[in-house]
């Protein structure tokens, strides 16, 4: 994408670090369903990638506000859009246990530090990304696959923060005692 499409990743990435604090805050403002189902409602990681989720398609819509009459191709500019926002919470995760695989559990003022510069880099990353999925030609498979997990994506992180599953990220699940069993029935 050319700069002129769009914002550079590095404003976008400091827009999104903003829309991303501004769901926050909004959400403590004003607690209620609209906000909620775009914001993070609670410190869990599964927020932030729902916050983040949320706010990059934000900032991408008012990016195309600004410069829709500079778009020439809509298709690959979305396209590119929906990719940067489905993958983004992936990057959190990816460089926010970064941190945390190379320093181990930091203290909570350098926590919040490092939360906001990954956000930060995620933006920035993301928007980096989007300018190389604009160069690839959308055919209706790939078409059909960036929708479904778009729309997955919007399940997952709208009915998710309602109920929350039985099995969570870095525990192992409740079956695991009754599998070790089988496992040794088998071996």
């Amino acid at each position: 994408m050319k700069s002129a499409n769009g914002f550079r990743p590095w404003l976008k990435g400091l827009l999104f670090w903003a829309t991303f604090l501004l769901l926050y805050v909004l959400r403590k403002l004003a607690p209620v369903i609209p906000v909620t189902l775009i914001s993070g409602v609670d410190e869990s990681n599964f927020q932030h990638y729902k916050a983040t989720f949320f706010a990059y398609l934000i900032i991408s819509l008012v990016e195309y506000l600004i410069f829709r009459k500079r778009v020439s191709e809509r298709q690959p500019y979305w396209y590119a859009r929906l990719l940067a926002a489905i993958f983004a919470p992936w990057m959190v995760f990816l460089i926010w246990y970064g941190m945390a695989a190379l320093a181990g559990r930091l203290s909570l003022p350098l926590e919040i530090i490092w939360g906001n510069v990954a956000t930060l880099l995620v933006g920035i990353l993301a928007a980096t990304f989007e300018r190389g999925f604009e160069q690839i030609s959308y055919g209706r498979p790939l078409q059909a696959s960036i929708w479904a997990l778009f729309v997955l994506s919007l399940i997952v992180y709208i009915v998710l923060t309602f109920r929350l599953p039985w099995a969570d990220v870095f525990t192992e699940p409740a079956w695991q005692d009754h599998s070790r069993l089988l496992w040794r029935l088998y071996v």
